[in-house]
């Protein structure tokens, strides 16, 4: 599939509300060589996936965007994980 604009706004519009997740790729099947350049890793995610937006872990659905600046993965992840402990606690 090639990644236009529009294929590329169209995968971002996916409601994840209603998203069949049989259809989508299960994000623990996709192989990353972590020791290319990331042009190449992230061409090859993209030949993994579906949606580079969309997918799913088990039977959780996943849905990124991306973004130029800001909090880092690891940030959000971070702040997760606090919120997560203040609920258990």
């Amino acid at each position: 599939m090639e990644l236009t604009k529009e294929t590329l706004i169209k995968m971002a519009e996916v409601d994840i509300r209603t998203v069949d997740i049989s259809e989508l790729t299960d994000l623990r099947d996709i192989e990353i060589d972590t020791s290319q350049p990331v042009e190449k890793k992230l061409a090859a995610f993209a030949r993994q996936t579906k949606n580079v937006y969309v997918n799913r872990i088990g039977d959780y659905v996943v849905k990124v965007r991306f973004q130029e600046s800001g909090a880092t993965i690891d940030d959000k992840m971070a702040e997760y994980l606090r919120r997560m402990s203040e609920i258990y606690l």
